[in-house]
């Protein structure tokens, strides 16, 4: 009888757990995907603003952290000039290519308008009279990093 009483109490811990199982696998999770998605790596800009010149950007790392700001400000300046960013593309079938570029970074979107930015990336020609774009004129720009926490 005890032998037996074991047995279903096993059987019905196995049932539960497999159920538990199948319900957080199998039905679709919004958690899972934010999660996913703010550790996936890729830096992404959520927003972007323009006054015909300097294109102001606000970027998510969706990383725990930078490790190298150069390396991070590169690859997102790289981005920019190959417009692929996930969420949003930089229009410029109207006024072109931005002359100048003023990134704000975050860690998270979740930090957006609740913390200050981790670090501000400018990029903008060394000689400023000088009409140049982000795309076609790398040579000409310079990148400043200024890191505000």
């Amino acid at each position: 009888m005890i032998k037996c009483n074991k047995l279903k109490t096993t059987v019905a811990t196995t049932v539960v757990f497999a159920v538990l199982c199948a319900v957080f696998l199998f039905i679709p999770s919004g958690g899972y995907e934010q999660w996913k998605e703010e550790n996936s790596g890729i830096p992404d800009a959520l927003s972007s603003i323009s006054d015909g010149t300097t294109c102001r950007l606000i970027v998510v790392t969706n990383r725990s952290g930078i490790r190298d700001a150069e390396e991070f400000a590169e690859e997102v300046i790289k981005m920019c000039r190959e417009n692929s960013f996930r969420s949003l593309r930089l229009s410029t079938d109207i006024e072109g290519w931005p002359e100048k570029l003023d990134i704000r970074v975050y860690l998270r979107k979740r930090d957006v308008g609740g913390k200050d930015p981790l670090m501000q990336i400018l990029y903008e020609p060394v000689n400023d009279g000088e009409k140049y774009d982000i795309r076609d004129d790398r040579e000409k720009y310079r990148m400043t990093i200024l890191e505000t926490e």
